[in-house]
């Protein structure tokens, strides 16, 4: 169902048929394990998005947000599920006209919180499964930060995600690098001289993670966080934006910002390979990016050659072809002879 709603826009469908897919979800969110919940997490974001921003989307996410909420605080699920639980819950306020986000921002902080550095200022040990579960859900909180009042928090903060930036985790490292350009982004556009600027020191680390060439990385996890880093540490020392262009059919989006940026990704995240298709058709992914009204698609039938029409140009083809071979062979013949 979830390939399905990936590669096709059916809104109208999933209209008349949107209980039977919640109670799906329900019960393998409850009775599911591992894999069966992050499918189900998977599919619940799926039908939020195909329904769009309405009355409907909004009883679908007051109806799966609790158990959402469960199955992420739940330490015996598998990391896979919560860490899926976590995107769809972001995804779900995002698109939840109804919701402050106050509970959905408690709820992710509580997890991705478990990096945060100790008292002493030392970096805690985080197992693998657990540190791509805190910075999927750092990640996916960094959705919300693009629309809510970012004085509407205290927690976290830019001396939160700097000592983030310390985790020998690369995922941690990237979402928390993320985060910092989002805020300070936020920030700039809110007030010019907003607290969310950042440090020497903090600009320090995030040159050294620009730069960075420790061979105890793996060369790819070096070129990946070198390129993501370069990026965040140009827009804070020179306000300078990302500047993106996705091409999809015959339309661009434009990526112009942090905020921008991430919206985009999340949406990925959850649409892959059908992310063109939904940018094309899809109402409110449209209306997220400002892309405007569909383009009405050409005819291309009325111009399409019959396959008559096509095996004649084709026989004509070849007889010229043959034609203008066999001229070549005999002056090739009388230069030999």
């Amino acid at each position: 169902v979830s390939q399905a709603l990936t590669r096709k826009y059916v809104p109208d469908f999933l209209i008349d048929r949107r209980l039977t897919v919640c109670d799906g979800i329900e019960r393998c969110l409850k009775k599911g394990r591992g894999a069966e919940q992050a499918s189900a997490a998977q599919l619940a974001a799926l039908l939020c998005i195909q329904l769009g921003v309405g009355d409907l989307t909004d009883q679908v996410c007051h109806d799966l947000k609790p158990l959402l909420t469960f199955t992420i605080l739940d330490n015996s699920a598998s990391p896979l599920a919560r860490a899926k639980c976590c995107w769809t819950l972001a995804m779900l306020g995002f698109l939840d006209s109804t919701d402050v986000l106050a509970d959905t921002h408690r709820t992710l902080l509580s997890v991705f919180s478990g990096s945060y550095s100790k008292g002493d200022g030392t970096t805690p040990s985080v197992p693998v499964e657990l540190a791509t579960l805190h910075a999927a859900a750092l990640s996916a909180w960094s959705l919300l930060l693009t629309i809510i009042d970012i004085h509407a928090f205290t927690d976290p903060n830019l001396t939160q995600m700097s000592g983030l930036l310390d985790s020998p985790h690369l995922d941690v490292r990237m979402a928390a690098g993320e985060v910092i350009a989002l805020m300070m982004e936020r920030g700039r556009q809110y007030d010019d001289d907003c607290e969310w600027e950042a440090g020497e020191q903090l600009i320090d680390k995030l040159r050294q993670l620009a730069t960075d060439s420790h061979k105890y990385r793996a060369k790819k996890d070096r070129k990946t966080q070198r390129s993501s880093f370069r990026d965040i540490l140009r827009y804070v020392e020179e306000d300078c934006p990302p500047n993106i262009q996705v091409r999809f059919g015959l339309e661009t989006l434009a990526l112009d910002s942090w905020c921008r940026k991430k919206q985009y990704d999340a949406f990925c995240q959850v649409l892959g390979s059908g992310m063109n298709l939904h940018l094309t058709e899809n109402d409110l992914l449209r209306d997220v990016f400002e892309l405007g009204e569909k383009l009405v698609p050409l005819n291309m039938a009325a111009h399409k050659q019959s396959r008559i029409e096509r095996h004649l140009m084709n026989q004509a083809n070849f007889k010229a072809r043959c034609i203008s071979r066999a001229k070549n062979r005999d002056k090739r013949s009388a230069v030999i002879s």
